[in-house]
């Protein structure tokens, strides 16, 4: 019975050091995938850029040499350049940003979200009134903001309608970008 239990213990080592080896070539294999797809997303980020710049810089100018704003090519498929617009204020330019739209009559595209936390029991407290939070040693917190897409809208509809703005204040831009539909 013993040599039986000494196999029977052999075999368990042996197979203790098979799945060890199985561990380690896994976490290699995992390893080196994760070494793939960042390589792959590094080109996938380079493909784009690449694109980026082709629609939004080659094209409109290539379109513009000739006086074009739209060309249907013989394969059927239609290129047009058109405006678009982007904007994303910078934390450091955020009050100057605000004080601006509410100086300017468009302080409503600006979100006000005030949040206070409240213990159990404490429902009365909570009707209480802002202004009077601090007062009363309550923990609150306000966060202003503009939506990305009100604020890329806003930027379209002023500068479509030729009204000058603060461009670098509010992080705006205006490009031209090519699509291509089949």
């Amino acid at each position: 019975m013993s040599e039986l239990l000494k196999q029977m213990q052999q075999d368990a080592g042996s197979t203790a050091q098979d799945n060890m080896g199985k561990i380690g070539a896994v976490a290699n294999d995992i390893a080196d995938t994760d070494k793939e797809i960042s390589d792959m997303e590094d080109q996938l980020k380079k493909k784009k850029d690449y694109k980026k710049h082709l629609s939004e810089n080659v094209l409109p100018n290539l379109f513009a040499e000739v006086g074009l704003s739209e060309l249907k090519l013989a394969d059927g498929r239609h290129l047009k350049v058109g405006n678009y617009y982007g904007a994303s204020i910078k934390e450091s330019k955020k009050d100057a940003a605000f004080a601006w739209f509410r100086n300017n009559g468009f302080g409503d595209l600006i979100k006000n979200q005030v949040s206070c936390s409240f213990g159990r029991d404490e429902d009365g407290k909570a009707r209480g009134l802002i202004d009077i939070l601090d007062e009363k040693g309550f923990q609150s917190s306000q966060r202003e903001w503009v939506e990305p897409s009100t604020l890329r809208a806003f930027i379209r509809e002023q500068h479509e309608a030729g009204r000058q703005l603060p461009m670098d204040l509010l992080g705006a831009y205006v490009g031209q970008k090519t699509t291509i539909k089949e």
